[in-house]
């Protein structure tokens, strides 16, 4: 299969894997051959990124329909714990702590899993809902690779689904402005992990654990960040591992005043900000088990070639195996494969998607 964007999709393309909309709902189910009214829909409803059939990369398979199942489910429980919140200012996670445990279950039986799947939701251009299960997913691969308990697992995911749960508070035209904050909007901004804190601290459900994420996500081990300037080791472990998920995906994401940065550019920012922004030992474990290219997508290698991403190699999260289908004037020629790590003197450009 073949990751393309939805403004690319063409009549006739055939969904290699399956579309649910950001409140659970199937969409579209895999199979199902595109056409005009299909894909006008779908850019409609926020779809960014699409999975079609490719007949030259029919080696790469769809997300485990289990794990987009869970997911999904996941999704469809933090709209509603957003909703009553707007509606009726009150705070209940009940079913999205039910759909942690369940990822939290899938992880860890799938240890090895691609943590570029983990990320499968980004194809919905939903910041809010997304990019807080996506914290949380990616929080809890960390917390598989250091393996973690199941209920330490638990309360890590609780936190981290809901570490920005203090933004609800904070005014919409200050969270989505198109431009650069003043002073004033940005010490706004900053309140939100103690108007968090406030929202959980008496929640049964969430221990101190949990609670310590909501609180402490935007510290830093060199003393930086706020709220209290905590460093080091007076910050939550808990929180820190939070705090590298929140910043890669919000990095990579983009929002109403800013494109997202590419996959190696985040890949760098993360590793260069190691023992300030970081704990060094997460940016390890990035380095070590993260991917940062989808199966799938195309890329652009320094070379001048065009190719699809087809393989990742554990520590070189940046230097996949990439199959390369034309050459350099786009003519189609036998397919063979560059792995990026036995050959160092090519590298990727960007995405061409």
């Amino acid at each position: 299969m073949r990751l393309i964007s939805i403004e690319k999709a063409k009549t006739g393309d055939v969904l290699a894997q399956s579309i649910f909309g950001v409140d659970g709902c199937l969409l579209l189910r895999e199979g199902i051959a595109l056409n005009n009214k299909y894909i006008n829909k779908l850019i409609d409803l926020g779809i960014v990124y699409v999975y079609i059939e490719d007949e030259n990369l029919d080696d790469i398979k769809p997300l485990d329909p289990e794990f987009l199942k869970v997911k999904t489910e996941a999704v469809q429980s933090l709209s509603t714990v957003f909703s009553k919140i707007e509606h009726t200012g009150s705070l209940e996670i009940k079913n999205a702590l039910s759909a942690i445990s369940y990822i939290v279950e899938y992880l860890i039986e799938n240890k090895e899993i691609n943590s570029t799947y983990l990320l499968e939701l980004k194809t919905f251009d939903n910041y809010t809902y997304v990019h807080s299960l996506n914290t949380c997913v990616l929080s809890l691969f960390y917390g598989v690779q250091m393996s973690y308990s199941k209920p330490m697992l638990i309360d890590l995911g609780a936190g981290a689904l809901l570490h920005d749960i203090g933004k609800t508070k904070i005014p919409i035209e200050i969270l989505n402005k198109n431009g650069k904050l003043t002073d004033n909007e940005y010490d706004i901004i900053k309140t939100h992990p103690e108007l968090g804190y406030e929202m959980v601290k008496n929640i049964d459900c969430i221990n101190e654990r949990g609670k310590s994420i909501v609180l402490e996500h935007h510290e830093r081990v060199d003393g930086k960040g706020y709220p209290f300037g905590l460093k080091g080791d007076k910050i939550s472990k808990y929180a820190k591992i939070t705090c590298i998920s929140d910043v890669y995906d919000a990095i990579v994401s983009d929002r109403v005043y800013r494109k997202g940065f590419a996959a190696n550019e985040a890949y760098e920012f993360i590793l260069a900000n190691g023992g300030t922004f970081f704990d060094m030992e997460l940016v390890e474990i990035f380095r070590n088990n993260f991917s940062l290219y989808p199966l799938g997508v195309c890329v652009k290698l320094s070379n001048g070639l065009k190719g699809f991403v087809v393989g990742h190699n554990k520590g070189f999260p940046d230097r996949p195996t990439v199959r390369i289908l034309c050459d350099e004037k786009g003519r189609k020629i036998s397919p063979y494969e560059i792995n990026l790590v036995d050959t160092i003197d090519i590298s990727i450009k960007g995405l061409v998607i």
